[in-house]
């Protein structure tokens, strides 16, 4: 007696004439595909998952290696303020609408096998499944978290500073500024010393404060000496708006002092924007919210004064900055001989 042809049968007739063990494990599936184990499952993973970003949203941020990943989850995916610790409420809603969307459509095409669960015996007859979404999310935790952690540790090997191999040697712009109190003066007058330059605005609640606690910072671990030979120099990013009054006001606000410090606008806005632009101090106005979208920049300049190093706020670029200004100070200025 020949096999019979299975393509001519149903799914079901099919099953029917597959070897005992094989035919076991298609209806099983089957069961679980069709029946409220799958539901069982979708939704332990669904809770699991929000529990999860409950603890991303309300965990700690401060204080162990659980803080700084609750932090680092924070600004990446709510759109994070790290200054007041503040999220995007929209972003939140987003990230913990997406899962009910796909669970209310599995109750949707499933609408028989959801009504079971309103018992516990599904629950308890499907436990395996509970058990498999739970595990699957605790899972995916657990490997985000190892990886955050390892990134973590990896940024902290931070590799030498290159020193000469990124210097460059360009030439500033030649514009006539404006100090917080006043006084003109320009970029040029500064050679002989070392000069850091960076860019904020008054009305900045978010890059501009870390930018200015970064420039205490790196004062006050300069020796006295060193310290005189430094002059830092910020460029207003507003200068439509900036008066000298508000830049003093800012000054002193943060507790900086003239002229060791210049907050620096021009009587000409657009040479101060052209300034910005040849020094790459990249700022977009939002239209809507007037805030200024701009790049965390530090520049330094050398004893004849050239720019010789960019810099940001990444981790990396911290620590050069630092390593880039001691050698710059350390070097001397040659003054040019008559011929």
């Amino acid at each position: 007696m020949s096999a019979p042809d299975l393509s001519t049968l149903g799914p079901t007739a099919q099953i029917e004439f597959l070897p005992a063990a094989r035919r076991g494990g298609q209806m099983a599936t089957a069961r679980f595909l069709t029946g409220p184990g799958l539901l069982v499952f979708l939704l332990t993973a669904l809770v699991s998952y929000e529990g999860f970003l409950l603890l991303t949203i309300f965990g700690p941020t401060t204080g162990s290696w659980l803080g700084d990943f609750v932090r680092d989850f924070q600004l990446w995916c709510y759109r994070g303020d790290p200054r007041t610790g503040g999220v995007s409420w929209l972003a939140v809603s987003v990230m913990m609408g997406e899962p009910l969307f796909v669970v209310g459509l599995a109750a949707l095409l499933w609408r028989s096998a959801f009504t079971q669960l309103t018992s516990i015996r599904p629950w308890q007859a499907h436990g395996r499944a509970a058990l498999a979404g739970f595990a699957l999310i605790v899972g995916c935790a657990g490997g985000l978290m190892y990886y955050a952690r390892n990134d973590a540790i990896r940024a902290q090997i931070l590799p030498p500073f290159p020193g000469e191999r990124i210097r460059v040697h360009l030439a500033l712009p030649a514009l006539t500024l404006l100090d917080q109190t006043g006084t003109p003066f320009r970029l040029a007058d500064l050679r002989g010393g070392v000069v850091l330059i960076t860019g904020i605005y008054a009305a900045c609640t978010t890059a501009c404060p870390e930018i200015l606690l970064e420039l205490k910072k790196i004062m006050a671990e300069l020796p006295s000496a060193e310290r005189a030979e430094l002059s830092v120099v910020a460029l207003s990013l507003n200068p439509e708006y900036e008066t000298t009054a508000l830049m003093n006001l800012i000054a002193q606000g943060h507790g900086f002092t003239h002229p060791e410090f210049r907050y620096a606008t021009s009587s000409s806005p657009a040479a101060m924007h052209e300034a910005l632009t040849s020094l790459q101090f990249s700022a977009t106005r939002n239209p809507q919210t007037g805030a200024i979208d701009h790049a965390n920049l530090f520049l330094l300049v050398d004893r004849d004064n050239q720019i010789a190093y960019r810099f940001t706020l990444d981790p990396r670029h911290r620590a050069w900055l630092r390593s880039a200004l001691r050698d710059l100070l350390r070097e001397r200025h040659v003054i040019p001989t008559a011929s």
